[in-house]
């Protein structure tokens, strides 16, 4: 049967019936204000019972709904990205793991029980960061990889923590005197998942890894991990004063810092990356304001236009023979009509223009970080990152659909691929009214904020401020920024690799090997199993010694008894 309809086609059937599954079974929930939580005792051991838990309420519901919707149409559109892949359906198998253990994080409400999720996605995502089998892929694989791992340590230094509850059901958890550091470790791992400064750098990385595979891991799944960890640890984070304080700084820092480095960026992937980190610094923001539910409502809503978005990417990287670079791709409008109607919608979006997806969320945002207890320097720290996004969207679209003419000629360049105009038109539908349909289903994603009609309009003025601005700096074409030093530091992040991420990599590293020598290849030889028989040996030896001299001297004593007797 596979071999009739393909692979992708089965698995993507697969996922949309689920999101169908999912979005029935939420609105039950929703309209019975109800939640079921099944538990299965795994052992108990010392008092501590280890179960593997699986909670439905209407946002684990809504949130898996959500992801199989968008992998099925990621699903569609790899089948004609991926068309002549020799490993194509290696590929389907890793983004299908990919896809289950998200859901693992989302339905489990387990500490322990959670590790298949948070393990599973950092393990896949290693997979097929390296798919493409180079040098570079390699690079951005072990970053990848071994970023994460550091907010794994804190997951597994949380869980032997709770050990002293005799529990690690997240929903049902008590003060004790290391119940601060628990929630320290969380908020690290969170922070590491989700690339919050100083943790940034692996996020653009990833983009190693096949555009299908980046629409998925930016949209709903990877990165989104840490927030849905902070918002489902909200009640328990929010009990310590320094946590608010602490994402505020850290949220708009990265928000910032994203929107900068993406000003001085020309690869196509790398700057939606960087948007993507741009909008997880707003989600984080509005964690540290308070806010949960509109984190997790603007989570929903970023997952529909930067889908969109980087399919677009896709559509174009796949036409133009895989370039990458802004400077090598013009003229798209006229080649790619729908294209860049979707492009430009989706950029739209994530602008935060009224009345698309991203404004019901990102706006209500913004206005509480007006309205909350915030200096005048955060504040308008904040206020630039929502103009960076917009300066760095529209230079995006300027660069690739208003270019100048290419000098290279393209033929059999068209829309015409359904395989990929399908997933996007579902997806554009999410981007369009998606914030509003959010917000009419879920009562949790409106919020009342009263300000007055000049504080009230700052944002939408702000847009159209950055709007006039990115067309005036618009030059033949292309925006000129010839400060050399500037472009060096920020197309390099800030240099966060060099002096964050590679020097914390490579202690962990020289740990690794000191400790390798000196307890696995030294004390472990002489204390371990090689030591315990080299111990039990030499027993058995001397045993045998003296077992030989006893024997020898009995069968003398017998001897001479039989000869005298």
């Amino acid at each position: 049967m596979f071999k009739l309809i393909g692979v992708e086609l089965c698995f993507s059937l697969l996922l949309f019936f689920w999101f169908i599954i999912m979005s029935m079974l939420m609105i039950y929930l929703c309209l019975n204000n109800i939640c079921f939580i099944f538990s299965w005792e795994l052992f108990n051991c010392m008092s501590s019972s280890v179960s593997f838990d699986v909670l439905l309420d209407w946002m684990s519901c809504s949130f898996s709904g959500l992801v199989c919707f968008i992998s099925g149409c990621v699903m569609v559109f790899s089948m004609s990205y991926m068309k002549g892949d020799l490993n194509s359906f290696r590929f389907t198998i890793m983004v299908m793991l990919f896809v289950v253990s998200m859901n693992f994080l989302i339905f489990i409400p387990s500490l322990i029980s959670l590790l298949l999720g948070w393990d599973g996605l950092g393990l896949v995502s290693f997979c097929l960061v390296i798919y493409y089998q180079n040098n570079k892929s390699l690079a951005a694989g072990m970053l990848t990889v071994l970023m994460n791992r550091v907010g794994d340590c804190f997951i597994l230094g949380s869980i032997s923590i709770l050990l002293i509850l005799g529990h690690w059901n997240m929903l049902c958890l008590w003060d004790f005197i290391g119940f601060e550091l628990v929630n320290f470790f969380i908020m690290v791992a969170g922070m590491t998942k989700s690339a919050q400064i100083p943790f940034s750098s692996w996020l653009p990385a990833a983009m190693a890894a096949p555009t299908p595979v980046s629409a998925l891991v930016h949209s709903s799944t990877l990165v989104t991990a840490g927030v849905y960890l902070f918002i489902r640890f909200f009640y328990y984070l929010s009990m310590y004063y320094w946590f608010s304080m602490f994402m505020i700084y850290i949220s708009i820092m990265t928000t910032v810092m994203s929107g900068i480095c993406a000003l001085y960026e020309y690869d196509m992937k790398k700057i939606i990356a960087l948007s993507t980190l741009s909008q997880l610094g707003v989600m984080m923001m509005s964690l540290g304001l308070g806010m949960p539910m509109m984190a997790l409502f603007h989570l929903y809503t970023h997952a529909m236009f930067k889908a969109l978005l980087f399919m677009c990417g896709g559509n174009i990287i796949h036409c133009f023979s895989g370039k990458q670079d802004m400077r090598q791709i013009n003229n798209v409008a006229k080649l790619l009509p729908i294209t860049c109607m979707f492009l430009n919608v989706s950029n739209m979006a994530l602008c935060g223009l009224p009345f698309l997806a991203g404004f019901y969320s990102k706006d209500l945002i913004i206005e509480g970080l007006i309205v909350g207890n915030m200096n005048l320097f955060m504040l308008m720290m904040g206020l630039i990152g929502v103009c960076l996004t917009v300066l760095y969207s529209m230079r995006f679209s300027m660069f690739i659909i208003w270019g100048n003419e290419s000098s290279e000629i393209y033929s059999n360049i068209s829309d015409n691929d359904m395989k990929m105009f399908f997933p996007m038109s579902m997806l554009v539908l999410g981007a369009l009214w998606g914030g509003w349909i959010f917000q009419e289903l879920f009562s949790l994603f409106n919020m009342n904020i009263y300000l007055p009609i000049i504080m009230k309009l700052i944002i939408s003025f702000l847009i159209i401020i950055s709007l006039i601005l990115s067309v005036g700096f618009w030059d033949k074409g292309y925006i000129k920024i010839k400060l050399s030093m500037l472009n060096h530091i920020n197309s390099s992040m800030w240099f966060m690799s060099s002096f964050i991420c590679y020097p914390l990599l490579n202690g962990f590293n020289k740990f690794s090997n000191k400790s390798l020598k000196s307890l696995d290849m030294g004390w472990f030889e002489v204390l371990g199993g090689q030591g315990v028989f080299n111990l039990n040996k030499l027993l058995f030896f001397i045993l045998e010694h003296w077992l030989m001299l006893t024997f020898n001297c009995y069968l003398i004593i017998f001897i001479f008894f039989i000869v005298y007797i």
